[in-house]
C-alpha cells in the first residue's frame, strides 16, 4: 500500500514537471501572438518609414531643384504678353565705356558670357511668355522724353544716369515705384539702393540684377596677386575678409611692408621704366570718398531705415567722423600710397608696379586682355573690427531704370518687371559673377568677394544727387593739405545740405503717385 502511494506521488510528480517545462518552453498562443505580432508591426513599419523617406526625398529633391532661369517663374506660369513688345530707351553716355544699351538688348550670341546671358534672358522671356525685348540705343537723349510728355505709351522703361534722377523725379512723368504691384522685397531688386534712394514713401528708379552697368560703377579695391605673393604668399587675404579683419590699418601695414624704393631716390612714385618702384596702392582722389564712404560714413541717411524715412543730411550726426578723417590724412599720405590719373591705375596694376589699385569695377574689365595678367578683387576696407558691414560707393555714373507714366497698362506692368528682374538674376548677374571669377579676376575666391561687394552697395544720395558737393570735395582737401577740420566744414555746408534736401523733397510731395 505505501509503495503504490509512494509511486502515486513519484508519478504525479513526474506529470507536473513534464507540464512546467512544456509551459517554460512553449508558450501559450496569446503570448505567441503577441510577439509575432509585435515583430511584424516593428517590420511593416521599417518598410513604411523607407518608403515614406525615399517618397519625402524624392519630393523635396524636387521642390528644391535650383531654378535655372530657363524656366518660368515660380507662380507666374500663366503670364502671356499676347506678343507684346516692350521698348526700353538707354542712355547714351559720352564714354562709350559706360553706354549701357546692352543691358537690355544684344543682336546675337558672341561667346561673350555677358553677352550670351542678356541675349538667352531675352529669348527665354520671348519665349516663356510671348514678348519681345527691343532697346532704343541712346534714345533716354533723343526722343524718349517727347514720347513720355505724349503719352504715347511706347517705351515701358527708360534707363538714366543716376545723377538725373532728381529732375526725373521731379517732373510727374513718372512711376512711384513703391506703389507699383511689385514685390520690391526680392532678392533680384537692389535693397541697398531702394533704401538709400527712397524718401517720404516715394521711389522714381530702381536698381535690379539686370543693371550690368551699375555693378560695373561699384567702387572697389583689387591687387596684383604676383605683386602679393611675392610678400605675403602665408597670408590670405580673401579669409581676413570674411572674419572682418580687412580694414584701413590693415591695408596700411601691406602697403608700407611692399612698398620698395627700386631706383634708390628716396622717393616712392609711379613710373613705367624698367627701375621703376614698387608701390603699395595706386588710385585717383575719388578713393577718398570710398574709404570715407567704406567707414560707415554718409553724406545724407535717413530718419529711419525704411521707405518711408526721410532724407536728413548726416555730417554732424557721425561721432566717429573725426577719427576716420584723421586715419585717412595718415593712410593717404603714406610713401608708397599715390593719387593720380584714371590711365595710371590700369597701367600700375598691369605693370606689376603696384600691389593694390582703387577703382570702379569695370576697369577689370578693360584689363581683361592684358597677358599674364593675375589679379583678385577685393571690397573697400572697414575702419575697423567693430565696423560689422563692408560698404562700397557707386559712381555717379551708375544707370537706373526708370518707368514713365505714359505706360499705362499696370497688370502688364508689374509682370513685365518682376520677370525681367527674376530672370536676370539667374541668367545675368550669374554670368557676371562667374566672368569676374573666370576671366576678369584669377581665383576661386574672386566670386564670393563680387557678392560681397555687390551686396554692400552704398547709393548715397548727398553725392549722387549733388546735395552734398562742397562737403566732397573739401574731404579730399583735408587729407591732401593733412589737416582736420572735419566738425567746422561739417556745421558750414550741412546748413546747405539740409536746403537742397528739403527742396528736393517739397518738389517730391507735391508730385502725384500717378495711380
Amino acid at each position: 500500500m505505501t509503495k503504490r502511494i509512494i509511486s502515486l506521488v513519484i508519478s504525479v510528480m513526474m506529470v507536473f514537471a513534464v507540464l512546467l517545462f512544456a509551459v517554460s518552453c512553449n508558450p501559450d498562443k496569446k503570448t505567441e501572438t503577441t510577439a509575432t505580432d509585435k515583430k511584424t508591426d516593428v517590420v511593416t513599419t521599417e518598410e513604411q518609414t523607407e518608403t515614406e523617406t525615399v517618397t519625402e526625398t524624392e519630393e523635396q529633391t524636387t521642390e528644391i531643384a535650383e531654378l535655372t532661369g530657363y524656366e518660368k517663374m515660380p507662380d507666374h506660369e500663366d503670364v502671356d504678353f499676347g506678343g507684346m513688345t516692350f521698348l526700353i530707351a538707354s542712355y547714351a553716355y559720352d564714354d562709350q565705356d559706360w553706354a549701357n544699351a546692352s543691358e537690355f538688348w544684344v543682336e546675337s550670341i558672341t561667346n561673350d558670357a555677358i553677352n550670351d546671358a542678356v541675349y538667352d534672358r531675352n529669348d527665354v522671356m520671348s519665349k516663356l511668355y510671348n514678348c519681345k525685348i527691343e532697346v532704343d540705343d541712346g534714345g533716354w537723349n533723343n526722343g524718349f522724353n517727347a514720347s513720355v510728355a505724349s503719352g504715347d505709351g511706347r517705351y515701358i522703361a527708360g534707363s538714366t544716369a543716376c545723377y538725373g534722377i532728381n529732375g526725373v523725379a521731379k517732373s510727374g512723368n513718372y512711376y512711384n515705384l513703391l506703389k507699383l504691384d511689385v514685390d520690391w522685397s526680392q532678392s533680384w531688386w537692389d535693397q541697398n539702393y531702394i533704401n538709400d534712394s527712397s524718401t517720404d514713401g516715394k521711389l522714381f528708379g530702381v536698381v535690379g540684377d539686370f543693371s550690368i552697368h551699375t555693378m560695373s560703377a561699384t567702387w572697389i579695391m583689387f591687387y596684383n596677386k604676383d605683386v602679393y605673393e611675392s610678400k605675403f604668399s602665408d597670408i590670405d587675404i580673401y579669409e581676413m575678409v570674411r572674419n572682418r579683419q580687412w580694414t584701413i590699418d590693415a591695408m596700411a601695414d601691406f602697403i608700407d611692408k611692399i612698398k620698395n624704393d627700386a631706383n634708390g631716390d628716396s622717393e616712392y612714385t609711379f613710373t613705367e621704366g624698367a627701375d621703376a618702384d614698387t608701390i603699395g596702392m595706386m588710385t585717383t582722389a575719388h578713393n577718398d570718398r570710398g574709404l570715407y564712404f567704406a567707414s560707415g560714413l554718409r553724406y545724407v541717411t535717413k530718419t529711419e531705415q525704411t521707405t518711408d524715412g526721410s532724407f536728413v543730411t548726416a555730417l554732424t550726426n557721425q561721432p566717429n567722423a573725426v577719427d576716420v578723417i584723421d586715419k585717412l590724412i595718415q593712410v593717404c599720405n603714406m610713401p608708397g600710397y599715390i593719387s593720380g590719373g584714371y590711365t595710371n591705375v590700369q597701367k600700375a596694376v598691369q605693370n606689376g608696379t603696384t600691389l593694390f589699385a582703387g577703382e570702379v569695377m569695370d576697369v577689370l574689365r578693360r584689363m581683361a586682355g592684358a597677358d599674364s595678367l593675375r589679379v583678385g578683387v577685393l571690397p573697400q576696407p572697414l575702419f575697423d573690427e567693430t565696423q560689422t558691414d563692408y560698404h562700397c560707393y557707386v559712381n555717379n555714373q551708375a544707370s537706373i531704370l526708370v518707368i514713365p507714366t505714359s505706360f499705362s497698362d499696370m497688370s502688364i506692368l508689374s509682370d513685365f518687371l518682376t520677370l525681367f528682374a527674376y530672370h536676370s538674376s539667374k541668367l545675368v548677374r550669374t554670368a557676371f559673377v562667374n566672368t569676374y571669377k573666370y576671366t576678369y579676376a584669377s581665383d576661386e575666391d574672386s566670386a564670393e568677394m563680387v557678392d560681397i561687394i555687390l551686396n554692400s552697395r552704398v547709393y548715397d544720395v548727398g553725392y549722387i544727387n549733388s546735395f552734398s558737393t562742397d562737403m566732397d570735395g573739401y574731404i579730399s582737401s583735408m587729407i591732401s593739405n593733412r589737416k582736420n577740420q572735419y566738425v567746422n566744414a561739417a556745421n558750414k555746408f550741412s546748413t546747405a545740405a539740409t536746403a537742397k534736401i528739403d527742396e528736393y523733397r517739397s518738389a517730391l510731395m507735391a508730385v502725384d503717385d500717378n495711380y
